[in-house]
């Protein structure tokens, strides 16, 4: 007996072949990366991607190391869709990063049959590569902070001298100088000082950075502030530094001790406990500058502190600054008043600063870093007669004498950008007659034959 076969399971069948061939054509990808030198020994590479869910450690997703030290991987995938992916060491916390440490564009490829392609990861967002210009070394110290770390920069010319140097204490250590340890960005610390005592716009200092911890809101806050459940141990932190930390810093670096060379800096919460510090312990501290400060904070009670308080007899400088971008800029201005009534001169004692279209970020910290320096820091003294500053009077000097005694029409000093004819006149006026004639060149011949 013949079977009739009916006209729709044909092309049921049909339909059905059809699909199970589709889906059985695919592509063939191997990946292969090569990871930094700073990938850690024993952690394994994955790949995270849109054809897996984004798990940044699925163990079916693991690479595989070959003796050449790359990772590889081979994947069976739908051919000619896209994939999004990114290498990662087991979670989103160790994704790749670019050269600088930047974040990056998720990956992009369209399989296409049975290839292979190759990558380079830079860098790990938990190991960024260091950004730190100059000097800058850090301890712990047991009594201070229960061991809190320290940060320090030590100027270009440290350990070719045996000069001492006034000291600049601020808070949130490890985003001072370099992107690897920093929050959300450094400061740029290190690059500023580099720069501007190399330029001699500020006399060479040492800056010591103490990191934050957990306890950040306890130790930036002179008071409790009811909405954040924290806050009021900022006297204790200043004392531990005060008794503890810079004794600590005096022995071991070579420090112009006193609160005339002795300052304080932060932002944000450190911002405001730097503005304390300068009204509390102006003994200690002589020159504070309080960035982006949290004036805001337990319903501006910083404000209100300081209009019962005189002017600290012993505070020499005060800075504050804000971004225009940013909120609480009218606390800014209640400040300036403050201080301006105290007997404040805004442009001597007081500079209040408002950055525009500034926000609060580390980025914009950076920004206005050098201008910083150069409002808490004294410039460096002229070098009398050594005027090319390489310590000793000779005759390349003799050029410099020449110009000075030719007038306002003195040439550039390269090494000394910024010179001026009064400049010049005080380096070579050795009789004080306030000009630069024959009678100092006499004493300056005397100076380089003796």
């Amino acid at each position: 007996m013949r079977r009739s076969v009916s006209f729709p399971f044909v092309i049921a069948s049909f339909m059905t072949f059809f699909f199970v061939t589709e889906i059985a054509i695919g592509a063939t990808i191997t990946i292969r990366v090569e990871v930094p030198d700073s990938t850690p020994s024993g952690d394994l590479i994955y790949i995270a991607g849109d054809f897996q869910s984004w798990n940044p450690g699925d163990p079916a997703y693991a690479l595989t190391e070959q003796t050449d030290g790359s990772w590889e991987i081979t994947l069976s995938l739908p051919d000619a869709i896209p994939i999004q992916y990114k290498f990662t060491r087991g979670s989103w916390q160790t994704v790749e990063k670019g050269s600088t440490g930047e974040e990056i564009p998720n990956r992009v490829h369209t399989p296409q049959g049975t290839e292979t392609i190759n990558h380079v990861v830079a860098n790990w967002a938990d190991i960024q590569p260091s950004t730190i210009t100059g000097h800058v070394e850090s301890f712990v110290f047991a009594p201070f902070l229960g061991g809190r770390r320290c940060w320090v920069y030590l100027p270009p010319d440290y350990f070719e001298s045996s000069d001492s140097y006034p000291v600049l204490y601020m808070h949130d250590g490890q985003n001072l100088f370099d992107e690897a340890t920093s929050f959300a960005g450094e400061w740029q610390v290190d690059e500023a000082c580099e720069s501007l005592i190399g330029n001699r716009e500020i006399e060479p200092i040492i800056v010591v950075g103490v990191e934050n911890s957990s306890s950040r809101c306890d130790e930036y806050t002179p008071w409790a502030d009811n909405a954040f459940g924290c806050g009021g141990g900022g006297d204790g932190y200043l004392q531990a530094i005060r008794d503890i930390l810079i004794p600590e810093v005096n022995l071991r670096y070579r420090t112009q001790s006193g609160h005339a060379k002795t300052y304080m800096a932060g932002s944000s919460l450190g911002g405001l406990i730097s503005v304390y510090a300068g009204y509390e312990y102006d003994d200690v501290w002589g020159r504070i500058a309080g960035v982006s400060p949290s004036y805001w904070w337990s319903g501006q009670q910083i404000l209100s502190h300081a209009v019962t308080a005189s002017k600290p007899d012993e505070l020499s400088r005060f800075y504050q600054d804000m971004g225009t971008a940013e909120s609480g800029i009218a606390n800014l201005r209640a400040m300036r008043d403050i201080a301006i009534g105290q007997g404040f001169v805004e442009g001597n004692d007081l500079l209040s600063v408002e950055a525009q279209n500034h926000m609060h970020n580390e980025f914009y910290w950076a920004i206005r870093m050098p201008d910083i320096l150069r409002y808490l820091i004294d410039p460096p003294l002229p070098c009398l007669g050594d005027w090319d500053c390489d310590g000793d009077v000779d005759l390349n000097d003799f050029e410099y004498f020449a110009d000075c005694a030719n007038g306002p029409g003195i040439a550039p000093n390269p090494l000394l950008p910024g010179v001026t004819q009064a400049n010049c006149i005080e380096a070579f006026d050795f009789d004080g007659g306030s000009d630069v004639d024959l009678a100092d060149f006499v004493e300056f011949a005397e100076r380089l034959v003796p």
